[in-house]
This record gives C-alpha cells, sequence and structure tokens, in this order.
C-alpha cells in the first residue's frame, strides 16, 4: 500500500449518434500500481464493453484488453457462446506462451440492439473473476440477476462452493489464512478464474478450463429495456463498504441531476474509495439510448500530490495513462489548487491545506503557459529533489497507522528470531528474473536488476514457499528471492540485526498475490 491514496482521476466520455453512450473513470487508489485495463467497443447495433482487473503486475490486463480491441476489429461480433469461449481461451494462451508474470479477472457484456423498435436490449455476459456486471434502472433500483449482491455475474472466488470443488479436482488446494483474509488458491491467490496466472494452471487437464485457476468464462443471457443502464465495475468498487445496490443508486442519482456519465463513473470510484476500498478503482457506465452527437473525449484531473517516493511513481503512471507526463500532471494540479484557494466557497481549513500542497510543488518561474514555465516543470522531479522523495519514514508510517493501514513488516517471529546470516549469491539478471516471475507468490520489480550477481545475507528463510528474505546492503535492498537460485557461500554466518534498514522490495504489501 502507498502512504496516501493516488487521487488522480482519468474520466472517458463516448458516444454514438443514436446509439450507446459511456461513461467510465479510474483511479489509482491506494495500490503501488495501477493495473486495470477496459475495452468500449461500439457499433451502432452492438456493442463490447469489458473491465479488466490485473494482479500481480499490469501485463496480463494489458495484453489481454489489446487483443480483444484487436479481435473485434478485424472479425466482429463473437456469433455464439462457442466462439465467446473459443476467443477467451486463444487470448489466455497467447498470454501464457509469453511467459509473462501477472493476471487479470474480467467483467465483460456483448449489448445487442433489438432489430424492431421497441424490442428488448439482450446482453450477453462473459465473466472470469470477481469483477462485477450490474443493470440498474433509471429510479435508482438494481435489477436483480441472480449473481452477487443482486448482480448479474458471480463472483469467482476460491471458497465458493463449486469452486472449490472444481480446483481440489484439478489437484489445487483452498487455504484461509489464520490470521484471517479471503481463501486462497494454493494459499495465495484470492480469486478462481482469470487470464494468466500460469503457476496456478499446471495441474489438472487435459484441456485449460480443467485446472485449479481457469478462464473458463460465466456465460448468462439477459434481457432489459432501452431505458436501463448497464455497469461494469473491477473489485476496488466493491471490496469496502459499498453494495452493487449503492452503486446503482448512485448513478442513477448523479445522471438525472445532471446526465453526465462520466461524472456518475466519478462520483462512484471516489465514493468507494470513501467506503474503505484499498485497491485500484474503475467504474464503467454504459447507456444505451445515445446522444445528438458522437463524443471520444478524456479528461485528467491530478489528485494531490504527496511527499513520497513511491506515492509520485504511482502518481507519474496516472499520469502516463492519459498521455501526460508527471511535469505536466504537477502543472495541471498547481493550476487547479491556485484556482480552488481562490474559490470563495472553498474553507479556510481546506485553504490551508492547499496552500501546504502549493509550497511543497514549489513556486515555477515564467507566465502560464510560457516556454520557461513548461521547461520548469519538465525538470521539476530533479527541481524538488530537496523535499520530495525524502518523506521521513517515520512520518511516513505514522500517517499510514492513522490510515487504517499497516504496511508489511516481517512477521513477529521473524523480528525476534536471531538472524539467518547466511551469506548468498544472486544469479544473473536473465536467470533471476524468470525466477520471479514464475514464483507464484513474487513478482518482479524494476530495482530488482540491481540484485543481479549481488552478494547478500540471509534474514529469514520461509520453507513453505520457498522462498528467503536477503539483505543486500550494496544496493540497500530488502528482498523476497526463491531459495533455488541463491547459491550459499562459504564461511560462517555472519551476524546482522533485523533491524537494518534498507530499499524494501514488497515490503508493504503480503507476499501472497491479492487480486
Amino acid at each position: 500500500m502507498l502512504s496516501q491514496p493516488v487521487m488522480s482521476t482519468i474520466v472517458e466520455r463516448k458516444a454514438l449518434a443514436n446509439g450507446f453512450r459511456i461513461g467510465l473513470a479510474e483511479m489509482n487508489g491506494w495500490r503501488n500500481k495501477m493495473e486495470d485495463a477496459h475495452v468500449v467497443h461500439m457499433r451502432e447495433d452492438w456493442g463490447f464493453f469489458a473491465v479488466f482487473d490485473g494482479h500481480g503486475g499490469d501485463q496480463c490486463a494489458a495484453y489481454v484488453a489489446k487483443k480483444f480491441y484487436a479481435q473485434l476489429e478485424e472479425h466482429g461480433c463473437p456469433v455464439d457462446d462457442e466462439d465467446v469461449k473459443r476467443i477467451v481461451f486463444d487470448i489466455d494462451r497467447q498470454f501464457l506462451d509469453e511467459r509473462i508474470g501477472s493476471g487479470s479477472t474480467a467483467a465483460m457484456c456483448i449489448v445487442h440492439r433489438p432489430s424492431a423498435p421497441g424490442g428488448k436490449m439482450r446482453l450477453r455476459l462473459i465473466n472470469a473473476g470477481d469483477s462485477r456486471v450490474l443493470l440498474g434502472k433509471r429510479d435508482g433500483t438494481i435489477v436483480d440477476g441472480g449473481g452477487t449482491d443482486e448482480g448479474l455475474s458471480t463472483d469467482h472466488k476460491p471458497d465458493h462452493p463449486s469452486e472449490k470443488e472444481r480446483i481440489y479436482r484439478c489437484g489445487g488446494t483452498v487455504e484461509t489464512p489464520s490470521q484471517g483474509g479471503p481463501a486462497r488458491v494454493n494459499g495465495s491467490l484470492a480469486v478462481s478464474r482469470g487470464f494468466g496466472d500460469a503457476e496456478y494452471k499446471k495441474t489438472g487437464g487435459p484441456g485449460p478450463q480443467e485446472r485449479p485457476v481457469t478462464v473458463d468464462p460465466e456465460l448468462r443471457d439477459f434481457e432489459c429495456d432501452e431505458a436501463d443502464f448497464l455497469v461494469i465495475v473491477c473489485d476496488g468498487v466493491s471490496e469496502g463498504d459499498f453494495s452493487n445496490s449503492e452503486v446503482v443508486r448512485l448513478i442513477a442519482d448523479e445522471v438525472n441531476e445532471n446526465g453526465d456519465l462520466g461524472a456518475a463513473a466519478k462520483a462512484v470510484i471516489f465514493k468507494a474509495e470513501q467506503k474503505h476500498s484499498k485497491d485500484n478503482i474503475t467504474c464503467m457506465i454504459v447507456m444505451f439510448n445515445g446522444s445528438d452527437n458522437a463524443e471520444d473525449r478524456m479528461e485528467f484531473i491530478p489528485g494531490p500530490i504527496q511527499s513520497d517516493g513511491k506515492f509520485l511513481e504511482a502518481y507519474e503512471v496516472m499520469a502516463k495513462r492519459a498521455g501526460m507526463t508527471l511535469g505536466q500532471a504537477v502543472s495541471l494540479r498547481l493550476d487547479n489548487i491556485t484556482e480552488e484557494i481562490g474559490n470563495t466557497g472553498t474553507t479556510e481549513e481546506k485553504r490551508e491545506k492547499l496552500k501546504q500542497e502549493a509550497t511543497l510543488i514549489g513556486e515555477p518561474p515564467g507566465a502560464k503557459d510560457s516556454d520557461e514555465r513548461r521547461e520548469w516543470f519538465g525538470s521539476w522531479q530533479a527541481n524538488r529533489d530537496g523535499c520530495i522523495g525524502q518523506e521521513d519514514e517515520r512520518e511516513r508510517l505514522m500517517r499510514m497507522l492513522s490510515a487504517g493501514i499497516l504496511p508489511r513488516q516481517d512477521n513477529a517471529d521473524e523480528r525476534e528470531a536471531a538472524p539467518d546470516g547466511r551469506r548468498v549469491r544472486c544469479p544473473d539478471r536473465e536467470t533471476l528474473f524468470q525466477a520471479v516471475i514464475d514464483h507464484p507468490e513474487l513478482s518482479w520489480e524494476d530495482r530488482m536488476e540491481d540484485l543481479a550477481n549481488a552478494e547478500g545475507i540471509v534474514k529469514v528463510e520461509d520453507e513453505k514457499d520457498g522462498t528467503m528474505q536477503v539483505r543486500f546492503a550494496s544496493v540497500s535492498v530488502v528482498a523476497w528471492l526463491p531459495t533455488s537460485i541463491l547459491t550459499v557461500l562459504d564461511g560462517e554466518p555472519i551476524a546482522e540485526s533485523l533491524s537494518a534498514s534498507g530499499g524494501y522490495l514488497g515490503s508493504e504489501a503480503p507476499k501472497a498475490t491479492d487480486n
């Protein structure tokens, strides 16, 4: 988790004249990285709409979204359920062949317009994972589709009776942590269907639908009125205290007030964060009665800036998703701060916080839109090295605790135990990279490049999953790595305090992959 959520928001509004209307909003939230992706593919008589919620990295969600765009452009609408399954399994196989770590759930829906005026819309649900598809009415009531929490889709969770039986039949296990938390496939993955996740697709067989984790989708058909609306959300919307019916009610209220689907989607993701979601958050709203004009535009709303290196990395990722640099995003944020400070409706408390944030950003030279100002923001991070990314660790931890979030620390028994002390050496970069991405409970981070051929001291060994936590003093990094690739060097164990600081990789989230 980050010390504070990245509240930067991307809002998309799309429409076909006399066709579909789309509002979509996404934010990074508390996660270290934005891993969601989506697809909007509209034609006059049909449309394909999807949200992909990645885990263990953003590679799988992005890959799958790109492949669906290409598939739909080249071949058009899938003709039937058999065609849908073929496409889904083909894309999953192609991603697995790439041997890239990560996975992704998928909540998808094909919408067909009626052949005659006044007829019913046809909805073809395609679901693999725990993202959700909902159906609502303009009066704010949810259409109970018989799925999870009155949704059209059913969450594929490892402890769902039918999923649990299937997982064991395919050679997997379902474990619930003794300290609480969601059930996990093989003690690690908190979702039982989706794209990617190669480590969980090695047993069972012979077909791809007969694996502990499979992309075999839930396929269901529904009908609705043209005045109804479809909602597709990642589980970041539902993981807090935000029920499906509340989501539908909020959307209806927002749309009835101003008719702006983008604003309604934005209201949903902000409400989800307020209701304790700690995940990436994406909400897509689909209405079937189009506007008079076609529309396709994106709006980027930069959130508050914090002085934390990891925070700024995630902040920059959100800016890049909107086609901006970090400097451009910060410049826009400063413009928004200046405008809000001057707003007569801004409270004194809020105004003071905004002034503090403006001080953190700094005072750029030159007039607005001048070359001098643009150049300053172009090198903003370098200009602000004196304070950005240098937040005191104690202050950061205190702010996380006050927000109700505990960063990952070594288990109590590990912290109190004497350090292992063995000296080990990492292999070359290629061997290290492949071993990390192949391990079900580890993920690759860019700083691991520095560990190739480096020597470190073992702090803790976890024999259950075959990993070691190793401190590499030469590069100020502590990381969990596969035991099998580490070479134990000769010599007596070295006594070293477990409290020795270093740049922890993955220290703020469990090793287990939590979608």
